[in-house]
């Protein structure tokens, strides 16, 4: 079976990327031929490759949140990417096209037009503003899709509340590789890479360098809970790429130096070793806003962390409503601070909430999702 998947980027950190290359390793085995369409060569280009998906450059045009110039010219971006897609289809004789993110049209335009399966992927978070827009957008997406994933069913309240067509939706959860992720070895290396000495507790965070992640939270509980444990070392994993990035990063730094914690904070950039990054850490947090997903979280629980994450977007659904890991307000440092210091208090409760988090985080496992997604497109394929 051949499918042509269509992202909008190709960045250094990228969790779509992240999750439609985890999602390959259990669908090309299956008997997935995978072409991948990206609007720019870039560092995920092998990363595919080395799954054994074929690598097409074509000029998409992603939905943009902005008034600038490029918006404007929108309709005739839009009409040029996807005669491009229909080209690059016929071209490999694809039988499915998979817009693996909801900010690209040109899928279901081109797949209306060969009369192929469409599948959409919605990775948006759950802040569905401005809501006319959504409503009119959430209609588009349900009209030109044959099966609409969702990443947990909380960015699936954002087509329930609408009700659109609401039987070609299903959750499906970012695909996790659960085995490898439990099996990674704790290594002291790592640590000492990431900040932390073996004398001493580590508190990570992994994800982009982006003002959505609210790492300005992160920060100010860091510094609160080094009050409490000096013995306490935190590390923040990940890349600013674009120019808000690079702005948030600069700030960042600014406010590590104001609240004088540059001997226990460590920007340490993107790694590409998450496993040993996750098992480096005694304890893992999240203190991002609206994530409709947040895989990151996932992926820490099944290397048998403890997790603290905010009460927002599907965060508290991958902890299992807090049974799994714990839950501080969003944007409170306080609470965050105070949820990491009761775990560093109680070494054995920590640990007992990691095993749980580890046995939780099975449900995410690839080969159960690529199962499910492959039978999807089976069906989609013999029905057209």
């Amino acid at each position: 079976m051949r499918v042509l998947y269509l992202n909008p980027f190709s960045q250094e950190v990228s969790g779509p990327d992240e999750s439609l290359r985890t999602l390959l390793r259990g669908l090309v085995p299956r008997g997935v031929e995978a072409h991948v369409a990206l609007p720019a060569p870039g560092p995920q280009v092998p990363r595919y490759e080395a799954l054994g998906a074929r690598i097409h450059i074509a000029p998409l045009a992603p939905l943009r949140r902005d008034l600038s110039a490029a918006t404007a010219l929108y309709p005739a971006r839009l009409a040029r990417a996807t005669a491009s897609v229909i080209g690059l289809a016929r071209a490999i004789r694809a039988d499915l096209i998979h817009t693996n993110m909801e900010t690209l049209l040109e899928g279901s335009l081109a797949a209306a037009t060969l009369r192929k399966p469409h599948v959409l992927h919605y990775r948006g978070n759950t802040l569905d503003q401005p809501k006319l827009v959504f409503d009119a957008l959430v209609g588009v997406w349900t009209r030109g899709a044959d099966a609409v994933y969702c990443i947990s069913e909380a960015t699936a309240g954002v087509f329930r509340r609408r009700g659109h067509q609401w039987d070609k939706v299903e959750v499906l959860y970012n695909p996790v590789e659960v085995a490898t992720y439990a099996g990674a070895a704790s290594s002291l290396e790592v640590r000492a890479a990431l900040g932390g000495g073996p004398q001493q507790l580590l508190v990570g965070t992994v994800g982009r360098i982006h003002p959505r992640k609210d790492l300005e939270t992160f920060i100010r509980a860091a510094a609160l809970v080094a009050r409490a444990r000096p013995d306490t070392r935190f590390a923040v994993v990940g890349a600013a790429e674009v120019e808000v990035e690079h702005a948030y990063e600069a700030r960042l730094r600014a406010l590590i130096a104001e609240l004088g914690l540059g001997d226990r904070v460590r920007l340490v950039g993107a790694r590409r070793d998450v496993p040993s990054v996750m098992k480096a850490f005694d304890i893992f947090t999240l203190t991002s806003r609206h994530e409709g997903f947040g895989r990151v979280v996932a992926e820490a629980m099944a290397a048998g962390r403890p997790v603290v994450v905010t009460d927002e977007g599907a965060l508290p659904e991958v902890v299992g409503g807090g049974r799994d890991g714990l839950i501080a307000p969003a944007g409170d440092p306080s609470a965050f601070a105070d949820r990491i210091l009761t775990l560093l208090a109680a070494p054995e409760e920590a640990a007992a909430l990691g095993d749980r988090a580890a046995k939780a985080a099975r449900r995410f496992d690839t080969g159960a999702i690529a199962d499910r997604v492959f039978a999807r497109y089976q069906a989609l394929v013999a029905k057209k």
